[in-house]
């Protein structure tokens, strides 16, 4: 073979080859044309805040920019990025909220349709999941047989059907779609853990109030209903308790979106009146804020008790004073009027655990452990103190051998009220008194003293009168 020969065969031979790969270059290119989908999707929104139990829908919008076929079929698939999780369904749904039939929608040449997607969030979807879909479409003609030149069917010979449109490769642009389950209607009650005058001790008759806070943590506006009730475990009676909520019905708070306007929390307190015949124990208090839209009943957050304390009467050692430092008696008796004072008070409550009031409280004196004028009665409720007083001619003085005579004063002598303590029911004070020295005059001594005045009075009376006759 000839060099040229030889390069003509070589030139055919490249040609060939060229012609191979042109052809295949082609094929890849018209494949790569028909997986390329004329129809597009979009979403009124990418971005849903679902309630737990609830149903979010979109809207898609298909639009077919293909001129070639009359119609087109479009089979729609969703899937959750990074799988399906339990609790979460979809579906798509004509206008009327049917199911789209094999999940298809049949677009016209040129033409655009609507569906409706509709997730559900179920019983395993919870507050503060997240979740996301993808949602694609697979386009292929549709054939119609006896039907016209190959622009109008889905075949270039109008014999044979095309692919369906779940099996097409014509695959459209993805529209995402992000979820974040919410709690449509819930609240907290936060409750202090004292009242607001400190502690958790209540009288009867005295008003406490309880701070608490209510706040809307689901995503909706709500409003709320309260109830406020007293029990006692021990089975004391709770008649007469005057037990208020602090907020009224409806009380409204936004929810979390941010969207609303206004506020999501509320501050109050509830108000506890004890009864005035309430005994001394431990009362549970329990406050129920119910949401008026279908949220869960919520109670404080910790229990409520408060304590109504028995009695506590007291009088101190210095509780206990005296009109003068000292005082005297005389050889023959006499003696000097002293006044004993003293305050007496009550720490504890008004009623003991047997009913009795504190408006009837026993006080005495005592000297040398015998009583000095009578018993006095007075009404102590919680918190009041009254000074007292009697008094006293003391009937000896104290030895060498004493600080002084004792001075006593009882609240309560006899325990007619049980109280929380009867140790501080006394007080006792040493009180100073000393023998003064008295002697009787004799009876030369006023003879002489009468003798002297007499004599004093008639010496007075002849100077005046002879003054008298001078002049």
């Amino acid at each position: 073979m000839s060099k040229i020969g030889f390069s003509k065969a070589d030139n055919r031979r490249a040609i060939m080859a060229f012609a191979v790969v042109a052809m295949f270059l082609a094929t890849m290119g018209v494949s790569n044309v028909e997986a390329t989908s004329p129809v597009s999707i979009s979403a009124d929104t990418n971005t849903f805040d679902i309630m737990e139990g609830g149903v979010a829908t979109a809207t898609l919008t298909i639009s077919n920019s293909d001129s070639k076929y009359k119609k087109m079929n479009l089979f729609l698939e969703a899937n959750w990025v990074g799988g399906v999780l339990d609790g979460w369904t979809s579906k798509f749904m004509d206008l009327n909220y049917d199911n789209l039939a094999n999940g298809e929608v049949t677009l016209t040449k040129g033409g655009s349709a609507t569906v409706l997607f509709q997730v559900t969030c179920g019983t395993d979807c919870n507050n503060g999941d997240t979740n996301a879909v993808q949602i694609t479409g697979q386009s292929d003609p549709k054939w119609y047989n006896g039907g016209g030149s190959g622009s109008n069917c889905g075949s270039d010979d109008c014999s044979t059907d095309t692919t369906p449109a779940s099996g097409s490769s014509n695959t459209t642009t993805s529209v995402r779609i992000d979820y974040t389950a919410r709690t449509g209607f819930s609240h907290t009650v936060v409750c202090d853990a004292e009242h607001d005058a400190g502690g958790i001790e209540v009288y009867q008759g005295n008003t406490y109030g309880w701070p608490y806070t209510l706040t809307n943590t689901g995503w909706n506006t709500d409003n709320y209903g309260f109830t406020a009730t007293v029990t006692s475990a021990s089975g004391a009676d709770v008649g007469g308790w005057d037990v208020e909520p602090g907020l009224v019905d409806p009380k409204e708070l936004t929810g979390v979106d941010t969207s609303l306007s206004g506020s999501s929390e509320a501050d109050s307190k509830i108000q506890i009146t004890p009864a005035l015949t309430a005994t001394p124990g431990t009362y549970d208090i329990e406050l129920v804020v119910s949401s008026n839209l279908g949220g869960t009943p919520e109670t404080c957050d910790r229990d409520i008790s408060v304590v109504v304390p028995e009695p506590d009467l007291e009088i101190t050692d210095k509780d206990i004073d005296f009109s003068h430092t000292s005082a005297w008696i005389s050889t023959r008796g006499d003696s000097q009027l002293v006044t004993i004072y003293a305050t007496v008070r009550n720490n504890g409550g008004n009623m003991d655990a047997n009913g009795i009031s504190t408006n009837a409280v026993t006080v005495k004196f005592y000297v040398d452990s015998a009583p000095v004028g009578t018993s006095q009665t007075l009404s102590l409720e919680h918190g009041e103190e009254e000074k007292i007083e009697v008094s006293w001619n003391p009937a000896r003085a104290h030895t060498v051998d004493e600080v002084g005579i004792v001075v006593s004063v009882k609240v309560d002598p006899a325990n007619d009220i049980a109280e929380l303590d009867e140790t501080n029911n006394e007080g006792n004070q040493f009180f100073k008194v000393v023998r003064t020295k008295s002697s009787t005059p004799s009876f030369f001594m006023g003879f002489f003293a009468l003798i002297g005045s007499v004599a004093v009075a008639v010496m007075l009376s002849s100077y005046y009168k002879n003054k008298d006759s001078e002049e």
